[in-house]
This record gives structure tokens, C-alpha cells and sequence, in this order.
């Protein structure tokens, strides 16, 4: 799941249509591979390519670009494996749905060397299976770090200790007669009020990558707990509502009606030159429910460059993806669109920008993102918008059904993957 809203909603039909206008079409010496990655970034990855040209200048390449959104490698690649493109950028949650495909190459030897000597561990890690062990299998060159969300605000509505509560943003914003960007809709966002109050999940898998068992425990005390957490954002005034994605947030800013959203990097830069001075940016607040106050947590995610074991020129892929994935290729995306490094130099380097130093606040507190159950988004996603319906209360009076009831609905629906896999 992308993470990045944009990505939700990019028409898979641009990755298909890169299929047949991006193929190669021979006829000289040349070296042609495709590179499949972010819409947002598509004029930095063709300077690139021609980086990598210059750098190479021993060759000669044709590097083609189309678009695949990270959150949407799987479901572009896995159409039609051998034709997809020989390098795609991978958001970590996918790597189990590619490998069950055969779509990803194995990195060993001098690249694998340097992915773990340059790299945070853990970023290597989201692109693995047993890592650190004998048996250990790395299937990504790390380069995005920021997979994951925390709060923006407008500091001429909600004060700095504001920010440190729901309450408080709620009571900001609702005398202000401002709006809260918060995608309750989004089961990638809805997750994280289940993981502040102790919710988990785990999914087991056999060696063809099939689920073989999946735990969750969602659907307890606790899952109503979250339920009314959530339910105390939704029922207020100063909630945006539904279809609160990357072009709302940038609008409601640009017009001065949303003060809040719960979003990424990917919507730092247009929300910091709106708001200028005003800019305010911090993990996400806590929130309370009877006498309990908890921390509200989030998913954390790492995007990847993965190799297609099909191409006609796998080793040429591995270069390049090898380039694309490299420090100064890091620190051009961070200058370029605030994306996270996974470089240590480079996250060394812009240690002290105040929007990462949130998101690194927020990751203390997030959930690593590892593949989830497949039928995971869909039942999730439905419970949120029925909170937002306000279909759902405590008991199941006034016509409402128990959030009790329909967090047991979810969970088996969630379980039910299993047997339909």
C-alpha cells in the first residue's frame, strides 16, 4: 500500500500503456532496458538515465521510462511478468506478492555489499527474507526511506501543544472553523489507530510464497477502543471527510480551509510554502479514550528498486538499478521531492530538516510495514467508512450495528484469504 496517496489512484492503464509504446525496438548495438517508477518523479529519472549514460560511457544504452507507483508493482508486473519493465521501483509491503510471481531478481556479490555497507540495515532488511542468517535472500536496492505519515499544521490555528492531542487539534480547528485532512478511508491510515491501541498482525507463508496461517487481533477490546478513537475524530465538525487525498490536502491548504492533515513527505513542499512561517510539522498526536491516553501510531515503509529476473540484459538492470538506488541519486531525490534517504550519508546529511526530524519522531512509534494478509485493505477499508457513516456505535442501538460485531466480520474476512489463496 502506497503510501503516498497520489499513488492509490495512478490508472494502471499508464503502466500497461507502457508495455507497448516502452518496448525495445532492436535494430542496433544498443543496450535498452525500461525503468518503471513514480509519475511525480519522471523527469528526475530520465536526468538520471542520463547520468547513468555519461557514467558508462563504454556503452550504449537506451533507457525508456514508464509509469508503475510504487504501491502498484505488484498488480503491474504480476499482468505479465516476462513483458514488465527490467527495472520497477516496490514499496516493501510487495516484495512477498512479486516473489510469488517470480518477479524479482536475487542481489548478491559487490552490489549486495555495498547496498548493506551504505544503507540503514533496516531499509535493506524490508527488501529481504532472513536477513542476517544463513539462509538469507536480499531482492532490493533501497532508496526511499519517508513510507509512512505523520501530522502538518497551521500553526496561525493550532498551537505547537495543540498539536500534542487529538482533543486539541479537534478544539482548534472546530473554533477556528477549519478542516482536518485525515484519510480515514484509507485502510493504510485506518491501521494505525488499531496498532496505537496493541492490534497485530503476522501471516505465514509456505516456500511457493503462499499464505499458509494469518493471525489478527483486531477484533477485541482493544479494536474498540480504536473504533472510538477514531470515531471521536470523525464525529467532529472539523473532519474533512472522505476522499481526503494528496490534491485535497493541497487544495485545502492553498485556500486556507484544512489547518491539519495526517499525510507524508510527498506533501511537504506545498504545505510549507503555503504556509510559510506558519509551517507546523510533528508526529502524530496522542489520543484518549475513557482514562487511557495512547500514542497514535502509523505504518513505516520502505520503497525499493527491484530486478526483473527476465530481462534480456539482467546484469545491465543490476547496474543500473545499482545507480539509481546510489547516494548522489538519493540525495537528488531529497533536493528534488523531499524523498526520504535510506543512504546514511545522505540521511546524515539532512539530519537537522524539521520535516524529517517528524517523521523520524513518528517512527518510534510505527509499525514496520511487512507484506500483509492479502485480503488485508478491502475489509479494513470498509470499516472506516462505516465510522464515517456513522453506522457503527458501542452497543448497536439506534439502529447501529456494535462495533464489536463488525470487527469479528472483518477479521474473518481478513482470515478468509487464507483458504482462497
Amino acid at each position: 500500500m502506497k503510501k503516498r496517496l497520489a499513488s492509490l489512484f495512478v490508472c494502471v492503464a499508464l503502466a500497461v500503456g507502457a508495455l507497448a509504446g516502452l518496448t525495445a525496438c532492436g535494430g542496433d548495438d544498443s543496450i535498452e532496458l525500461t525503468v518503471w517508477g513514480s509519475a511525480a518523479q519522471e523527469q528526475t529519472f530520465m536526468e538520471m538515465a542520463e547520468q547513468f549514460k555519461a557514467a558508462n560511457p563504454d556503452k550504449k544504452y537506451k533507457i525508456k521510462f514508464g509509469i508503475g507507483e510504487e504501491d502498484m508493482a505488484y498488480s503491474n508486473v504480476s499482468k505479465d511478468v516476462d513483458a514488465a519493465a527490467d527495472v520497477y521501483c516496490y514499496s516493501n509491503d510487495q516484495l512477498v506478492p512479486l516473489l510469488r510471481v517470480g518477479a524479482l531478481a536475487r542481489i548478491g556479490g559487490g552490489y549486495l555489499d555495498t547496498i548493506k555497507a551504505d544503507n540503514s540495515e533496516e531499509s535493506v532488511k524490508s527488501g529481504s527474507l532472513a536477513y542476517g542468517t544463513a539462509d538469507e535472500k536480499v531482492y532490493g536496492y533501497p532508496f526511499a526511506s519517508d513510507n509512512g505519515y505523520f501530522m502538518f499544521y497551521n500553526k496561525d490555528i493550532v498551537s505547537d501543544e495543540q498539536a500534542k492531542t487529538l482533543e486539541g487539534v479537534i478544539k482548534a480547528c472546530e473554533d477556528g472553523n477549519k478542516k482536518i485532512g485525515w484519510a480515514i478511508d484509507v485502510p493504510w491510515y485506518t491501521a494505525g489507530w488499531f496498532f496505537a491501541f496493541g492490534g497485530t498482525y503476522s501471516v505465514a507463508y509456505d516456500d511457493k510464497y503462499v499464505e499458509t496461517s494469518i493471525d489478527i487481533d483486531f477484533d477485541n477490546e482493544n479494536g474498540i477502543k480504536a473504533s472510538k478513537a477514531i470515531a471521536k475524530l470523525t464525529q467532529s465538525k472539523a473532519f474533512a471527510g472522505k476522499g481526503t487525498d494528496n490534491n485535497i490536502i493541497a487544495t485545502g491548504f492553498t485556500t486556507g480551509q484544512m489547518a491539519v492533515a495526517v499525510t507524508g513527505t510527498w506533501s511537504a513542499q506545498h504545505i510549507k510554502e503555503v504556509l510559510g512561517e506558519n509551517y507546523g510539522v510533528c508526529k502524530l498526536p496522542t489520543v484518549t479514550v475513557g482514562e487511557e491516553t495512547v500514542q497514535l501510531s502509523s505504518f513505516r515503509g520502505y520503497k525499493l528498486i527491484g530486478v526483473n529476473p527476465h530481462s534480456k540484459n539482467i546484469a545491465e538492470a543490476h547496474k543500473l538499478a545499482a545507480f539509481l538506488s546510489s547516494e548522489n541519486m538519493q540525495k537528488v531525490r531529497f533536493e528534488k521531492h523531499m524523498v526520504g534517504p535510506t543512504n546514511k550519508a545522505v540521511a546524515q546529511q539532512i539530519s537537522e530538516d524539521e520535516t524529517f526530524a517528524a517523521l523520524n519522531a513518528q517512527n518510534e512509534f510505527a509499525v514496520a510495514q511487512t507484506s500483509v494478509p492479502s485480503n488485508f485493505w478491502e475489509p479494513l477499508k470498509n470499516y472506516g467508512l462505516n465510522i464515517i457513516d456513522d453506522l457503527l456505535n458501542e452497543d448497536g442501538t439506534d439502529g447501529r450495528i456494535a462495533y464489536g460485531a463488525q470487527l469479528t466480520k472483518m477479521v474473518q474476512l481478513i482470515k478468509g484469504s487464507v483458504s482462497a489463496s
